[in-house]
């Protein structure tokens, strides 16, 4: 969210920047990136059922667009897979005529009937240049969840050809509706599949911002700021937590008076910084998720917010003014070793750590405009993400490092969207109120 300093107390398109019709394409970053032809034909119902015809053509469709987010990889058009030989039927893969239209992997699926009303995904992929099969596998379905059947395809596939996955992650957000009858101001944490469809309500009846969140085996651990008198804007505000989802919220700094927030949870899902007001002066702390053994890690008389964990827990991010204007510092887990990492603009804030790369995302005040920006560790250099169009904050990375989502307000309201590291294939993927603060964690 946008720093504390112009908004302490909120509740709160890219253009493509290099051509697609390459081998070999660009990371935002300057870095050079394979591309991939792949070819997916429907998927025919060979044995219909009640569904099976309309579950059929979604999971195709939500393959393909997974397959095309990943950046890795190119669909081949419609038109194209149409002038070759059927690849059902159980007749040999013709693989020169595959060759002939530059595919180089080739997804071939059909629907069975499988137990009762379960539908049977029979799945083959194969590897056109070198004419082996790299994947034959059979799911089972019910037709009603053909969208997450076609993300659990989608992400064994990546991982075989590539070794990361993403398709099954969700993105946990905070969304503000209308106002109630009353007037209250109604905020709330919601939690949706990557591509923005099945939202579901996390939190209810009250100001919810602010969230982070660790995958931990097979449960979501779920940190975040809620006020202390739901409806109300007064001067207490807590962090809540969450071992599962399902879990009730355990209130760990929920104190009258308080103002503890920002709260991050550690990747080893063991400990949460925080940022709190204490005497007078914002510092970063870190406690463990029962509230307890908070430790100050910065002692400085400036404001000191918006803490972030490195992949492996041992570095952290914050932001502080220390120097006259809010700019990204790193610091070690326990404190020590404090660096300031930005530069180049007045403000700086909100970074966060690409979890593969040594990349981190932040957002920045350039030509009066709020933008997000990546700055590569090593090199130091940094590189502009979205440009002239409206405000654009929250920056957040997806599971596997190759895509970031962020908010942004340049259709009048604040919305969540997506873009692939190589600049292209910006989306938007809410529409309705107003959309903040997405946290993007593993899925199944």
């Amino acid at each position: 969210m946008r720093s504390w300093w112009l908004v302490l107390l909120s509740l709160m398109v890219c253009t493509p920047l290099f051509a697609q019709d390459v081998e070999v394409t660009l990371r935002i970053t300057g870095e050079q990136v394979k591309m991939e032809n792949m070819a997916i034909p429907d998927f025919p119902v060979q044995e219909d059922g009640p569904g099976f015809q309309q579950a059929a053509k979604t999971l195709a469709e939500v393959l393909r667009q997974d397959i095309v987010n990943s950046g890795v990889f190119r669909l081949l058009g419609k038109e194209r897979i149409a002038l070759m030989p059927s690849p059902h039927g159980g007749a040999p893969i013709d693989f020169d005529q595959w060759t002939s239209i530059e595919a180089q992997f080739l997804v071939v699926g059909s629907i069975k009937r499988g137990d009762g009303e379960e539908m049977r995904v029979e799945v083959r992929l194969f590897e056109i240049s070198s004419q082996g099969q790299v994947l034959a596998k059979a799911y089972r379905s019910k037709p009603g969840l053909a969208r997450k059947m076609g993300h659990v395809i989608a992400d064994e596939i990546l991982f075989l050809l590539k070794g990361r996955k993403f398709a099954t992650s969700k993105i946990i957000y905070a969304y503000e509706a209308e106002r109630s009858t009353d007037n209250r101001l109604l905020k709330e944490l919601y939690i949706m599949d990557y591509d923005g469809h099945n939202a579901l309500p996390l939190t209810k009846r009250g100001i919810s911002f602010a969230p982070s969140a660790v995958r931990k085996g097979r449960d979501t651990l779920l940190a975040y700021s809620r006020f202390s008198k739901a409806g109300t804007i007064d001067a207490s505000y807590g962090i809540a937590f969450k071992p599962t989802l399902a879990s009730r919220p355990k209130p760990l700094l929920d104190q009258a008076g308080l103002r503890a927030s920002a709260p991050a949870i550690s990747p080893d899902g063991k400990r949460i910084l925080f940022s709190m007001a204490k005497e007078g002066n914002v510092d970063v702390y870190v406690m463990d998720l029962n509230g307890n053994d908070a430790f100050r890690l910065t002692r400085h008389p400036a404001v000191d917010t918006n803490p972030s964990w490195s992949p492996g827990g041992h570095a952290i991010l914050y932001t502080s003014d220390r120097n006259g204007s809010p700019q990204v510092y790193r610091m070690d887990a326990d404190g020590l070793n404090n660096m300031r990492l930005t530069r180049e603009n007045p403000y700086n804030d909100s970074a966060v750590w690409n979890p593969v790369h040594d990349y981190i995302a932040y957002v920045s005040r350039f030509e009066n405009d709020f933008d997000i920006f990546i700055m590569d560790l090593k090199s130091g250099q940094n590189y502009r993400v979205t440009r002239r169009q409206g405000s654009n904050e929250d920056p957040s990375w997806s599971p596997d490092g190759e895509q970031l989502a962020f908010t942004s307000n340049r259709t009048g309201t604040w919305q969540i969207y997506l873009v692939n590291l190589n600049g292209m294939n910006l989306r938007q993927i809410t529409n309705q109120g107003n959309n903040r603060a997405p946290v993007w964690v593993a899925g199944d």
